[in-house]
This record gives C-alpha cells, structure tokens and sequence, in this order.
C-alpha cells in the first residue's frame, strides 16, 4: 500500500447491482491494505438483481472466451453494526493477526485514513455494469497513480482486498479482451492485499469488509484493542552502544568486505575511500545542485546517474556500491549499472534490498525475488526473476530489510510499516501490538532457503531496520500518530536446532524525526531523510519563521538528508536542497559513501542518485 498523493471524490448518489454507492467529497491521503466499500446510504433502494456469470470461474477468473457478464461487485450483508465490525476487524486482522497487521497498525488513524481512501476510490466507479471496453478501460485507467503509470493500491482503498474477485476479473476481460491475461498479471501483481502470503478474501469476506466501511466503520472504538502510544521521547544512548560500534570497527562488513577484496565502484586508482568517484562531477557544476552542499562545506556531494523516469518508494544499491535499484521505470523496477551506465528493466514491484557481502539482491513483486548478485554482473538485458540465479521466497513480507552475520546466516526483517514514495514526511502510525519477523536464510548453493521465523514483539515501533552486520535494530517510533524518534534495540539470536532464540533489548533512543534510515556497514551512522519542518527555522539559519525564504521551503515539501552518530546522537544535516527539492532515501556502501536520490527541480532530468562523502569526513 503505497501511494500518498491526496484524493478527491465527488458528490453524486449511483444505484446499481444489488448494492448502492454515495459518493462524498472527500480529501485525503493514506496507504491502505486493501479495496473497499462505499459510503452508505440507508435509504437507496436496490434494483435489480445480481447479474450471473454466463462460464464457470477457472481459478477465481473467467475463461477467455466466455461471453462477459459482470458479477456482483459487492453483496449487501444484514448483521448488526457491533455483530459486523467483529467479523469484519477479526477478517483484517484486529486481534487474529491474520492479515493487514501483518504490515499495518491496525489503528483509529489507519482505519481513518483507509476509509477517506475507500470512499475516494468511489469515484472510479462511474459504472457497475460496464457494457464495453472503453468504460471498463476508464475505471481500471481510475486506479493509477497517473495517466500512464502503474496501478496504486492507494487509490482502491479498501477495495484492494478483493482485487482478485470476480468484479474486477470481468471488467479486466472486457477493458483488454485477449490481452486481459497479461494485464491481469499487473494488475494483481501491484494493488492485490493482503500480501505476504496472507490468505485472500473470499467474496462473502469482502462483502463484510467493505459493508462495514459502507456504513463508515460504525463501533469501530468497541472493537479496537490498541492502546495509548508513549509520552514523548528521551534521548537515551546506553553504554553497550559505543561498546558494539567499536568492535564492529574490525568485525563489521566495512572491515570484512575490505579484507576479502570488494573491488568498490568509482575507486580505480583511489588510495582512500574519500578518493573514490572523483570522475563523477560536483554538485556544484549545476545550477540546480550548486547549494546542496552548502550545509556541510567540507563534504563533497557528486552527481552519479540522473535519468527521466519517476522511481517508486525507496532507493537501495550494492555493497560494491556498483547497483543501485528502485521501483519505477518501464520495466516495473529498474536496477542501475553505474559501471555501464544502463538501466535494466526489472520485472519487480518496489523495495530492493542487496547483502551486505555483496553477494545477492531481492526487489519485491518479482516472480522468485531473491537472485544472486551474479545475475547482474552478467550484463543482462532486462531481469524477468525467473533467472536460474533466482529463488522465491514467500515467507518474507514486504518494506523487508536484509543483513548477515559474517560467517554465518543472512537475515531479514519486515513488520508494520508507514508507507513512504517521497510525499512528505511519513506518520508513524504503529500499534502497541506490533511485531516484527525475523527470518534468518541461508545460500545452499542453488537456492535461498528460509529458517523459521521469530516474531519480536516492539509495541510502538514499526519501518523497523536490520543493520548490515544483522547485530542491530532500529525502528521509527509513535507519539501520538507522529513519530518521537528512533528507537535502536541490540539483536542477539542463538541457533537452536533449526531455529534462533532471539531477544532484542533497546539500548538506545534519538529524539529525531525522519524517514526509514539506513545503517553504515561498520554500524556507527545511521543516515535518513527528513522534510523541512515551520519550527526549524532557527537550526536552519533563518533570522525568523516568516523569512520568505524559508517559507519557500516549508510550502514546497523540501527534504533533506542527515547523518546521526549513534554512539552520542548528534545529526548533522548534510545537504541543503533547495525549495522543492526532496533529497531522499539515503543509504550506505561498503566503504562509508552514502548514496540517495534527488526528485525535483533537475534541469534535463527528473530524477538524479547522489553521493556524498559525509561519514568518511566526520570520522
């Protein structure tokens, strides 16, 4: 559930099929689990009766050659308001951990926000009887993000639960007749949820689902279970940290990588790490990057690769730092070779992730996700991930984060999380029930294969993150729907039998604010984005709040990267983008680089990867 753009729907009353709809205006902006109900209205009358497929359903879709006959989008159910938001918050997931808290917190405020995208979706239903391909072509075009551009779970609400039913397989069948097969694909492969592996909704399940959210989610409060979030934050940093960061000065994967060899990208001829890259140019060569690095002048920001295509979600690259990859681009995701200076369609979603020893990579939504880096060094053509080099792994869920252990087995992390596609600065809306999967995998020479999981319970946090040396965890955590801060826990795990004991104490808090981070492979920094906020004027440089300067910047979504120590919490801001531009998605190398992208204000380009040398320079 991704998409965060803001929605409008109409005013306007429609009965149809064995249901009716009220459309209401409407604005908001959220990421939801799935699709859902309209608004209700008690005194529509229902006309006509549900119509019949006229074949049997093959594996929930209709055959191709099956003359189209639209079925019920949605039977009305008759139950009580308190009877039906049981059935309906047991069926998502409230209390039963079986579907959307798998990566939601299933809040007041989540909950809102699905039903302000639910009844914005209503709109793209201009008919629930499309009669020909050019109206069934409308309302599935209604479900992109942008003309031409994927489909956006967020623009369904909760209807994207039952994206595999029959209503949508009909009107996809008739809006792409014999190409319906190969839309259905993409269709399902971007909006359907839950995901993960969770059980699909049958009809009679999302029948109750969207009837409860028809009737605007009535006892909601009498069925939700979670529980006021902590008061405020409290920096607190433990001895242990600085213990950890300095013996990973010579076990973490800096220290490993450089001892067996990595070649690192851009550093032929380099003596230094901050020698590297020195053939790509300065940020202060253009117009539009000349300020950037103004917030820290003794730092060096290079422009590495900009291209005209807008990525999905977050940027995440190699250890060798060589691959960068994102969601977005024409092949769905796209992986970035620097050294060839290609961009290579990838069959995938979004949510990239690369080991730390540099050995494979995963992009979620690819049919087997989870390859070997050596896919890539092949210099192919376009990924389809059904590459021999690939393997599916199903029990990994997504906004999934990936370490290892050197010497040992590689790790995984995924729970609930707070989409982020670069919109603004993301809520941290986690519940006091939430835990996280740990998944510990191994490489048995042909495949990737799957220990059993750990679920850790981290009431409060969520966008959690697993450090390259998989020693570490942090997580973005709640204040009253906003975020407090990070909270860093130490991950300890003891191999027993086919499984690990794990515990994950915290031994740290940093009362900042700011998108998912990402950990230096020595695991001293943390680096993330965050968007300029009306009462930073002052750290920022302004003489007040009103300077209009610095309003431009608040009133255009600017964004900029920082750097944290987590040995004394000190986060230095490293770039100064100008108003507009959202300077996101930071992240490590091996060697200590840090790379990102920047969206926005690119004169020729609508998208650039950066890097900058911050870390190797505040050593």
């Amino acid at each position: 559930m991704r998409d965060t753009s803001c929605t409008v729907g109409l005013a306007m009353k429609l009965s149809a099929r064995g249901f009716a709809l009220t459309f209401t205006l409407v604005l908001g902006s959220v990421a939801a689990c799935g699709g859902g109900g309209s608004s209700g209205d008690p005194d529509a009358t229902q006309v006509d009766a549900p119509p019949v497929i006229d074949a049997p359903m093959i594996d929930g879709r209709l055959p191709p050659d099956a003359s189209i006959s639209i079925p019920a989008f949605r039977n009305p159910v008759a139950m009580g308001d308190l009877a039906l938001a049981r059935a309906a918050g047991a069926r998502l997931g409230i209390g039963t951990a079986k579907a959307c808290d798998q990566c939601h917190a299933l809040t007041r405020e989540t909950f809102a926000n699905w039903l302000v995208d639910t009844r914005a979706a209503d709109a793209c239903f201009t008919t629930l009887t499309p009669t020909s391909d050019v109206q069934a072509k409308g309302i599935m075009d209604c479900f992109r993000s942008a003309t031409g551009q994927p489909y956006s779970p967020h623009r369904l609400g909760i209807y994207a639960t039952g994206a595999s039913l029959g209503w949508f397989n009909a009107v996809v069948q008739l809006a792409y007749g014999s190409g319906w097969a190969t839309e259905w694909a993409q269709w399902t492969g971007r909006v359907l949820m839950p995901r993960g592996g969770a059980e699909l909704f049958t009809q009679a399940e999302f029948d109750l689902v969207a009837e409860w959210f028809a009737r605007g989610l009535p006892e909601l409060e009498a069925v939700l279970n979670d529980l006021p979030p902590p008061d405020g934050c409290t920096q607190d940093i433990q001895p242990e940290v600085a213990t950890h960061v300095a013996a990973m000065q010579t076990a973490g994967w800096t220290a490993v990588n450089l001892a067996a060899g990595i070649n690192m990208f851009g550093c032929q001829g380099a003596t230094t790490p901050l020698e590297c890259l020195a053939t790509f140019p300065l940020s202060t060569t253009n117009t539009w990057s000349a300020a950037w690095g103004t917030a820290a002048p003794s730092t060096k920001l290079r422009i590495l690769h900009p291209y005209n295509y807008g990525s999905s979600f977050w940027t995440r690259s190699s250890a060798d730092g060589r691959f960068v990859a994102h969601g977005g681009g024409p092949g769905g995701s796209t992986v970035i070779d620097l050294q060839t200076n290609r961009e290579i369609p990838a069959d995938a979603n979004y949510d990239p992730g690369f080991f730390p020893d540099n050995s494979g990579f995963v992009i979620q939504g690819g049919a087997k996700a989870w390859c070997r880096q050596s896919l890539l060094t092949s210099n192919p053509t376009q990924i389809t991930f059904n590459e021999p080099q690939c393997t599916n792994l199903s029990v990994i869920g997504l906004y999934q984060h990936i370490g290892a252990v050197a010497g040992g087995d590689y790790w995984a992390v995924n729970g609930q999380f707070v989409s982020d596609n670069g919109g603004g600065e993301p809520s941290a809306n986690f519940s006091s029930s939430n835990t996280n999967n740990l998944t510990p995998m191994i490489w048995n020479g042909t495949n990737y294969v799957a220990r059993q999981s750990t679920q850790v319970p981290m009431p409060f946090e969520g966008d959690t993150v697993i450090s390259s040396t998989a020693k570490l965890l942090i997580s973005r955590t709640t204040f009253q729907g906003a975020q407090s801060g990070f909270t860093l826990r130490k991950l300890s795990a003891t191999l027993n039998g086919n499984r690990y004991d794990v515990s994950a104490p915290v031994i740290g808090r940093y009362c900042v604010s700011g998108g998912k981070p990402g950990f230096s492979y020595d695991d001293r920094w943390i680096t993330y984005h965050h968007y300029v906020q009306s009462s930073e004027w002052q750290s920022m440089g302004y003489p007040s709040q009103s300077d209009p300067a610095f309003q431009a910047l608040v009133n255009a979504n600017t964004a900029n990267v920082f750097l944290l120590d987590i040995t004394n919490g000190v986060a230095r801001r490293i770039t100064n983008m100008n108003a507009g531009q959202r300077a996101l998605f930071p992240h490590f190398r091996s060697d200590g680089w840090i790379y990102f992208i920047v969206k926005g204000g690119i004169t020729g380009h609508t998208e650039t990867v950066v890097a900058s040398d911050a870390a190797l320079v505040y050593e």
